[in-house]
């Protein structure tokens, strides 16, 4: 797969496009949609496929934005939007696919109208560790862990302590999280 790239010497172009699209880091990689029949500007697809592209995973080109997904690949929505994130790392692969499996039925119920992300962290390294650090959760343990971050209300965050992670138990956190605390 090939990309485009402005060259270094375009710094105002990209200024320019990062202002448009609200890119913040770097190295950002996005994706356009073509230009619309009736002309116009052309739709921006995904702005944060880093994390897809590290991940090797293309089986969804075009990588349209989903309101679920892994915490490494996550990118900016982190900072742009509440997130819940469920770890569990040492989970073996049938639980952990249980849990994704779970968060997707979630996110289908309430994404639209809380605007929430809904993610897992089963990979011991990357932003995994990170996160446990700065919300003070537990090492990894055999049991989840849910946490929910939001970050836009000046670093606020919640944390679970249900282990049972089910479309039910997953839906009662969204709706009642408990204590804020605050990183």
């Amino acid at each position: 797969m090939t990309f485009c790239a402005l060259p270094y010497e375009e710094r105002e172009a990209k200024n320019g496009i990062s202002k448009q699209i609200g890119i913040q880091g770097i190295p950002s990689l996005l994706i356009l949609g073509p230009v619309p029949a009736n002309g116009g500007e052309r739709p921006l697809i995904n702005k944060s496929l880093r994390g897809v592209i590290e991940s090797g995973d293309f089986s969804d080109f075009p990588f349209h934005r989903k309101p679920y997904g892994a915490l490494d690949q996550a990118g900016g929505d982190i900072n742009d939007a509440k997130c819940l994130v469920v770890f569990h790392e040492n989970g073996d692969d049938d639980e952990q696919k249980e849990l994704i499996d779970v968060m997707k039925a979630v996110s289908e119920k309430c994404s639209d109208k809380t605007g929430m992300k809904f993610l897992w962290a089963m990979n011991p390294n990357g932003l995994a560790p990170q996160v446990r650090a700065a919300a003070n959760l537990p090492k990894m343990s055999d049991e989840p862990t849910m946490i929910m971050l939001d970050l836009p209300d000046q670093g606020g965050y919640y944390v679970s302590k249900e282990t049972d992670i089910t479309i039910e138990n997953v839906m009662k956190f969204v709706e009642d999280p408990g204590d804020r605390q605050q990183l």
